[in-house]
């Protein structure tokens, strides 16, 4: 075993990430980009700095962290939570408030969206109260400098610029009081007292984190948002994650392109309860500047490159499938369909890339597709249960109750043959 394999296994076991999902490459070119700045050569140097320095292991968390993300990402979840929260006026004109957690938070586009959608929905900044986690400090640093650059930007936000960002040499900073209204704690999720000491929340955003995360850690995960989550309260997911959450006792709401799930029995609309809200959500921080360095780095990172053909054809089968999910997961829809489409004129017998293609077309609600490519799929393997899962789920979309109980039940029998084998 390798040097880097042992440190693959240590970041593992203390950040629960899959090496596989993460990519293998990113994690060893993070790895030499840490040892360089050192200047270390021996791996086994840099494997004992890692077990005995925190500063050090924090510094290669920044490095294999992805950060991706831009403002109102998933754009129709925001749209869902405007209308969900002015059904809840009547409880929070009463003195109650609104808590929401966003986790991981990167850094801060999802966390300040959700305060300029609440803002937009006619709350008060005293009727709500908005924290934010994340692994990474330097992702934190960035979010607390609350400075971005164009690659934040992107699709239908152009209208909460003039509004709530002012334009200077280093980028667009958002307004103080916006900034002033999220509350960043550095914090790692997949540990069991995460966050402790702090009450529970009635909607929590849990985006692209489980697809990085190896099984022990999804299965902590889960119990830390049971524990943060009222039973009423919704969480709002990745697209491609709305099957775990179905696995894990939770049912999807029904509002196309939101990826909002709840417990299932819970309520419709939630009883809000009555909180004392933090001190430290009265304050008002005027961001400091960040560096044009910063920025740069930040921007560069969240670009996402097209598979040209020629690399499309020198590939094998499961890079490419992999790289379409991760087209897919970073939100580049279009050209993950694209790629997608192409391998499966090579490969016409590939029973998860037509998986894959009805996971795209439904997250882009073009449900007739989905469903075409879903069969195709189980055509393929009638017990294919990732593929059963998000019929079921297409179904409820579509209104189609009984269809969605049908799979449910076929579910259930492949289940009970898997454990009779």
């Amino acid at each position: 075993m390798t040097c880097y394999s042992n440190i693959e296994t240590f970041l593992s076991d203390n950040l629960g990430l899959n090496p596989e999902s993460v990519g293998r490459k990113g994690i060893e070119d993070a790895i030499k980009l840490c040892m360089d700045k050192r200047m270390i050569s021996d791996e086994d140097i840099y494997m004992k700095m890692l077990i005995s320095n925190q500063e050090e292991i924090e510094k290669l968390i920044d490095q294999v962290v992805v950060s991706e993300t831009w403002f109102f990402r998933d754009r129709e979840s925001f749209n869902f939570l405007k209308r969900y929260v002015e059904k809840l006026k009547e409880s929070l004109c009463q003195g109650t408030v609104l808590r929401v957690l966003s986790v991981p938070c990167s850094t801060g586009e999802e966390p300040y969206s959700i305060v300029m959608a609440l803002l937009d929905a006619g709350l008060s900044p005293e009727q709500f109260c908005v924290d934010a986690i994340d692994i990474s400090r330097r992702s934190i640093g960035i979010a607390k400098n609350a400075v971005y650059g164009k690659g934040s930007f992107r699709g239908e936000c152009s209208g909460y610029k003039p509004r709530f960002f002012i334009k200077t040499e280093d980028g667009f900073r958002l307004e103080g009081y916006v900034a002033g209204m999220v509350h960043f704690y550095l914090d790692n999720f997949v540990k069991p007292h995460v966050h402790n000491g702090h009450q529970p929340y009635h909607i929590l955003f849990c985006k692209n984190l489980l697809i990085y995360l190896n099984d022990d850690a999804r299965k902590q995960v889960f119990k830390n948002i049971d524990r943060f989550l009222f039973h009423d309260g919704i969480v709002f997911t990745g697209h491609s994650e709305m099957m775990s959450f179905l696995e894990n006792g939770y049912e999807p709401i029904k509002h196309a392109r939101a990826f909002a799930c709840k417990k299932i029995g819970s309520k419709d609309k939630m009883q809000l309860e009555t909180f004392d809200r933090p001190f430290s959500a009265k304050r008002n921080i005027m961001p400091q500047n960040v560096t044009k360095d910063v920025l740069h780095t930040h921007d560069s990172h969240l670009e996402t490159k097209s598979i040209d053909d020629k690399h499309f054809k020198n590939s094998e089968p499961k890079d490419v499938l992999e790289r379409v999910r991760k087209l897919a997961d970073r939100g580049n829809l279009t050209e993950a369909l694209r790629l997608c489409g192409l391998f499966l004129k090579e490969h016409s017998d590939n029973k998860e890339a037509y998986y894959l293609m009805g996971l795209i077309n439904l997250a882009m609600d073009v449900f007739d597709k989905a469903e075409v490519f879903f069969q195709k799929a189980l055509y393929l393997d009638p017990f294919y249960h990732d593929v059963l899962l998000h019929m079921s789920l297409l179904h409820e979309k579509k209104g189609e109750p009984q269809k969605a109980s049908i799979l449910m039940e076929r579910i259930k029998r492949a289940n009970e043959k898997t454990v009779k084998n």
